[in-house]
């Protein structure tokens, strides 16, 4: 992937909204300066509206992984309703620029995967995906390249069958090294402008095979430093945290993570009903992202005062690049997280 062809997110085009490319652009750019100066003035309530979602289009997962706590996860297994994503949508725009369309699971077992994804599009969000990529045949396949997705994921952690299944637990590998070759075909036969990349997560078991996973898929590439859910999953002997910070976690004044039911979490790291700040179902926007739970929470964080919150109180956290997050657009900085130019690991929440 080459930095130059992103310098301009595609999740402009498809706004339905009265604004233009450069009207829609500008308004994200206000809402970031808005969020950052909410944040460096230590507002419990925000002005700005969250730029980025995480949003669980099912928790249902075929694979077993060691860096996932999908196999500790005890809530309920369902399926987000597609009125309930039009509403989380429609409440967001036009502030919203980009949503990760995955969490605790494999969202191409949603039916309603395509017509989702056009509709974010439509509302001029850009739409991004993860996926383990077992099930992504011809058809599916057609349906993320012909829905507009911007940005695909495509995580196999392994070279080798071994490593693979070992890492993979559930998956086949030829059938999904299969999958991915025939997608990459399939992809340069339609119109599209979905950039893919194919993913390793570095723990003990594979960080030998990073080379030749590089080698396979030469030029689509991402070495990702394995993440340890702030402290929920055990990655070995040779895992370093990174260090901790005492500054208030950005992710609070910046994005919200939906479960599939629309209960929504203050981010990635939360995977069970903890921290729970509202439900979209049932309220707002407005009352979610300003409501007493995230006020109080915000409040917790802006004195460091922690300790009894689980996941934040063993959270590295997250600090705000201000001049960063003002200048580049939500969609275009993700992208730009997966530019190869080495095969040192990339830290990363999604």
């Amino acid at each position: 992937m080459n930095p130059s062809s992103i310098s301009t997110s595609p999740g402009f085009a498809q706004c339905d909204e009265e604004y233009s490319a450069a009207e829609l652009a500008a308004l994200w750019r206000r809402n970031r300066q808005t969020l950052v100066s909410d944040l460096e003035r230590h507002h419990r309530t925000v002005k700005g509206w969250p730029a980025h979602f995480k949003i669980e289009l099912t928790n249902y997962c075929n694979l077993a992984c060691p860096m996932c706590p999908h196999a500790k996860m005890k809530r309920a297994v369902g399926y987000m309703k597609p009125e309930l994503f039009r509403k989380i949508i429609d409440e967001a725009a036009p502030f919203l620029e980009f949503a990760y369309l995955h969490h605790l699971g494999e969202s191409l077992f949603h039916g309603r995967i395509g017509d989702f994804i056009r509709y974010g599009r439509s509302r001029g969000v850009g739409m991004g995906l993860s996926t383990n990529a077992t099930y992504l045949d011809q058809r599916k396949g057609r349906v993320l390249l012909e829905s507009g997705l911007d940005f695909l994921v495509i995580s196999m952690d392994g070279a080798t069958p071994d490593t693979y299944e070992r890492i993979r637990v559930g998956g086949d590998f030829a059938t999904t090294v299969h999958n991915v070759r025939e997608f990459f075909a399939l992809k340069r036969q339609l119109p599209n402008h979905t950039t893919v990349v194919v993913q390793l997560i570095v723990i003990e078991e594979n960080r030998h095979e990073i080379e030749q996973f590089a080698k396979d898929w030469e030029g689509q590439v991402m070495i990702k430093t394995a993440r340890d859910w702030a402290g929920q999953v055990q990655l070995g002997k040779a895992y370093k945290r990174p260090p901790q910070l005492t500054s208030p976690c950005r992710l609070l004044w910046s994005e919200l993570t939906i479960l599939w039911d629309g209960t929504v979490v203050p981010c990635a790291n939360v995977f069970e009903k903890q921290n729970v700040l509202g439900n979209f179902s049932q309220q707002s926007l407005n009352d979610i992202w300003n409501g007493p739970p995230m006020r109080k929470l915000r409040d917790a964080h802006l004195h460091n005062e922690v300790s009894d919150i689980p996941i934040c109180a063993t959270c590295p956290r997250h600090e705000l690049d201000a001049a960063d997050f003002v200048a580049i657009d939500q969609l275009t900085q993700r992208l730009r997280n997966y530019v190869r130019t080495d095969l040192t690991p990339r830290a990363g929440l999604s």
